[in-house]
């Protein structure tokens, strides 16, 4: 279910073709200039996600459901939860926040409710697609809650780690192809060039089996059998046991991958936040198991 949310988030990001609007809203520069912010609203996982490292999890003061998840398992207790698909705009407004955040699809959901016509700060921020974006993500928070310096210091950790995986991937000669799923039969998605997790399997030293594509993408049984790939990636844990359900499609027998037991469950890749680390590191380890043994 968790993943399926995400699928979604990324499906409507596709379709709306939304646009940051964290750098030209003049609203929110007055915000980052003047306001103290002590009360925050996040209505989206991968802020609450980055908000927890800066250690402003304090000032939490409300969230959606799937943060609630992300905020348990850093034991931290927020009592004010929203449905990100249907938010209670005269509840968000009675919190008397500082500033809400909201993504993709919180946004096409408040857009045009009472909540828009309130006097509270609101910035959407779009679910970053590259390394880079998330970086600048964080750079943007630590601005907004005067966490400048934990900012650069989730980024310091986030770069100097990934360095050490692509020190190790730009040796690599013998490139093995991947393919990564997204989301299963019978709507196969995957993704191209220009998204982060494309980013990833280039710095280990592989090869996404889509690279001569572009973006989040709708792939068919017959371009990945045609392709076959070394390596199959699965993220969704919306249906059971995901890595067999790919590894007895008939039509995918032959794939090397398949018959090499090469297909493996990745959790943690959803989210485009500094804690992808932790997803590459699995990545690496199961592409190429001997030369990054010692990677931690």
């Amino acid at each position: 279910m968790y993943k399926l949310f995400f699928f979604i988030i990324f499906i409507l990001s596709i379709c709306s073709c939304s646009k940051n609007e964290i750098n030209d809203n003049s609203k929110n520069n007055t915000i980052i200039q003047n306001k103290k912010i002590e009360k925050i609203i996040s209505l989206s996982p991968a802020v609450t996600d980055i908000l927890i490292d800066l250690d402003v999890a304090n000032k939490i003061i409300a969230t959606d459901t799937f943060s609630k998840d992300i905020l348990k398992k850093n034991n931290i207790d927020v009592s004010n939860i929203f449905d990100m698909l249907n938010p209670d705009a005269e509840k968000i407004i009675s919190l008397d926040s500082d500033i809400i955040f909201i993504n993709n699809l919180t946004a096409f959901y408040t857009k045009n409710s009472i909540l828009s016509f309130s006097n509270i700060a609101i910035i959407t921020i779009t679910n970053s697609e590259t390394l880079k974006g998330i970086e600048n993500d964080i750079y943007f928070f630590g601005n907004v809650l005067n966490a400048d310096d934990k900012a650069q210091e989730i980024v310091y950790n986030m770069r100097t780690k990934i360095k050490e995986i692509k020190d190790i991937g730009s040796t690599i000669t013998n490139k093995k192809t991947v393919y990564f799923e997204i989301s299963s039969l019978p709507n196969l998605y995957s993704f191209g060039t220009n998204v982060y997790l494309d980013d990833i399997i280039n710095i280990i030293g592989a090869k996404n089996i889509f690279s001569n594509r572009n973006e989040w993408i709708n792939v068919s049984e017959e371009d990945v059998v045609y392709l076959n790939p070394d390596i199959i990636f699965t993220s969704v844990d919306y249906v059971d046991n995901p890595v067999a359900e790919i590894t007895n499609r008939p039509a995918w027998r032959d794939i090397d991958a398949v018959k090499n037991n090469k297909v493996f469950f990745v959790e943690g890749t959803s989210l485009p936040t500094h804690n992808i680390v932790s997803s590459i590191i699995l990545m690496a380890k199961y592409i190429y198991p001997e030369e990054y043994k010692d990677i931690k």
